[in-house]
């Protein structure tokens, strides 16, 4: 029988794993990835840099500021790494604080690390002008390695200014 895990990926950036049996023991999660890893934005066209936020958990976040929209969504992103092992059949849940004043959507998954960079968990995210902490779950339909996933958010639909929760 495959072990359940829940998958949580917050403003501190965790991803934890809860197998079925520490689930009923109320036990608290193993992180699959380090609490304390920031968001790692790339792309052209953008700037990013750390700051002290006290109206979002952690009170700190990444503010992305993109001038222009890119010619591909994907160009801009943000990506923090998945350090633990995913098993086939486990209970994903992608969570994450995240705001802007231009509003939208935003691409978020859990992915792999690689080429193809095939999608384990995705979906879309509404952003509004307040913090929201906003989900993506799944299931894993196939075991990938520790260090070869990772969470990923696709920035570059829209030129905006962007938040992403981030630890203190």
């Amino acid at each position: 029988m495959s072990m359940l895990r829940e998958a949580l990926f917050s403003t501190m950036i965790a991803l934890a794993a809860v197998p079925a049996a520490a689930q009923e023991a109320a036990e608290a999660p193993p992180m699959l990835n380090t609490p304390t890893a920031g968001w790692n934005v790339y792309g052209p066209g953008q700037t990013h840099k750390a700051r002290k936020d006290g109206a979002v958990q952690g009170g700190s976040a990444m503010r992305v500021a993109i001038a222009a929209e890119p010619e591909n969504a994907w160009d801009i992103g943000a990506s923090v790494p998945i350090d633990k092992a995913i098993a086939k059949g486990d209970k994903l849940i992608l969570a994450f604080w995240v705001r802007s004043a231009e509003g939208g959507t935003l691409g978020a998954a859990i992915q792999q690390n690689s080429a193809p960079y095939a999608p384990i968990v995705a979906g879309r995210v509404d952003v509004g002008p307040e913090w929201k902490l906003v989900h993506i779950k799944g299931i894993a339909a196939a075991e990938h390695a520790a260090g070869a996933a990772n969470v990923a958010l696709t920035l570059g639909d829209a030129a905006r200014m962007i938040d992403l929760g981030r630890p203190s």
